[in-house]
């Protein structure tokens, strides 16, 4: 299915945007088209200051930017979503330079992501894909939280969206797990790990579970809290992705994927186009889009705390008062 074009009257004039995992593929288009619809400051982040300092320069000289949004502030942050501290050290950074600068944050986008080719250990000790896409997206989006309630006015609600994906639909995790076993730690054994799109789909799972819950906690007149999936895209996902799979994806890629520019606009309708009837939904190609039944069946309740009580279990170890931005 085609995504259809961003409507013509999509703008974040004035708006200050975070977005992390910028300086490539669906993350970088989507922080030149926020600045292309009028957002600034736009903070990006990418592994290395290095690297996001390449990312921002190329931003500020595309013409479209020059001429929509001339005066634009790009700023660079560095974010290591596999390590505790890497997500720790940037919010830090990142909420201390918004107070010394008496700035707010109206919308968050949780774009940074992995698909990991084959099973490891993040430094964590937690598996590499459920460290990134689940557990530190999810340190991130409560440090994240406290600043973008406080940037809620009455002409403007502040955003967060997190990136998920529509493998959720097919992720292997089928039924509540039994009460004696910690679920989440149990798929840092290899035996677990049955492929990595499989566990990518898990991942993802997880993180909209957890989203799911946290809007349940937080009001949608203090942040509006989303999900959105632009569905295959023309990236550079193949580079992550086994060798013997490539033909099959480019096959697929061909017949199905839309222009990263229209990824980027899914984004941009979610945080744009879409208001407090959007908390806690997932929007698939623009289209607000039921989730799997392991989502909303008749197991999710339980399935959906049990994930949020071990998920936070784990981040009251890294932030003891990560309660309190709730």
């Amino acid at each position: 299915m085609s995504i259809p074009p961003l409507s013509p009257k999509t703008t974040l004039q004035g708006r200050s945007l975070l977005i992390t995992g910028a300086n490539s593929g669906l993350g970088f288009e989507s922080a030149r088209l926020a600045l292309r619809l009028g957002a600034s400051p736009v903070y990006i982040t990418a592994r290395t200051v290095e690297k996001g300092n390449v990312t921002r320069d190329e931003l500020l000289a595309d013409s479209e930017v020059k001429k929509k949004n001339p005066n634009a502030i790009v700023q660079v942050y560095a974010l290591e979503m596999s390590k505790w501290d890497g997500v720790t050290s940037f919010a830090k950074k990142f909420l201390d330079d918004r107070q010394i600068a008496g700035e707010g944050l109206d919308i968050g986008i949780l774009n940074a992501g992995l698909l990991s080719i084959a099973f490891g250990l993040a430094p964590t000790g937690n598996e590499m894909t459920i460290q990134v896409n689940h557990l530190s997206t999810a340190l991130l989006a409560l440090l994240l939280l406290p600043l973008l309630e406080r940037s809620t006015t009455p002409e403007h609600t502040a955003r967060l969206t997190i990136v998920s994906s529509s493998t959720h639909l097919d992720a292997g995790l089928k039924h509540c797990p039994p009460d004696n076993l910690k679920y989440l730690a149990s798929l840092n054994d290899e035996k677990t790990f049955s492929g990595s799109l499989a566990r990518y789909g898990l991942s993802k799972l997880l993180i909209i579970l957890f989203l799911r819950e946290l809007s349940q906690k937080v009001s949608s007149d203090k942040v509006v809290i989303n999900d959105v999936c632009p569905g295959m895209i023309k990236t550079q996902l193949l580079r992550s992705i086994p060798w013997w799979f490539v033909p099959a994806m480019w096959v697929w890629q061909a017949a199905t994927a839309n222009p990263v520019e229209r990824g980027a606009g899914c984004y941009m309708n979610a945080v744009a186009n879409v208001g407090k009837e959007s908390h806690g939904l997932w929007y698939h190609k623009m289209k607000q889009t039921p989730y799997s039944d392991v989502v909303t069946g008749s197991e999710s309740k339980v399935l959906q705390d049990r994930i949020w009580n071990e998920t936070m279990e784990q981040l009251r170890r890294v932030s003891p008062s990560i309660d309190q931005t709730i």
